[in-house]
């Protein structure tokens, strides 16, 4: 299954940089060392504004890493949340 066909799933939200930093340790498995570095950084950029990345999020860095999604697509996914 293909992160894309994951984001029908629901997902928990996060409230703090420990709990994103968590929800992504799930994924840690399929990820190649680079795309967690990725996602890390990310993460670590977004909670510097106190914003925090849940699963959701999570998954469509994920999908946009390896092509399946591109970021005007994932604007579009955010307009309808």
């Amino acid at each position: 299954m293909s992160y894309l066909e994951r984001l029908d799933n629901t997902y928990r939200n996060s409230c703090s940089k420990r709990e994103s930093l968590t929800i992504l340790e799930q994924y840690i498995d399929e990820l190649t060392r680079e795309e967690y570095e990725v996602i890390v950084d990310s993460l670590n950029n977004h909670a510097l504004e106190e914003i925090y990345l849940n699963e959701r999020d999570i998954v469509l860095g994920i999908a946009q890493l390896r092509g399946e999604i591109t970021v005007d697509e994932i604007v579009e996914i955010a307009k309808t949340i």
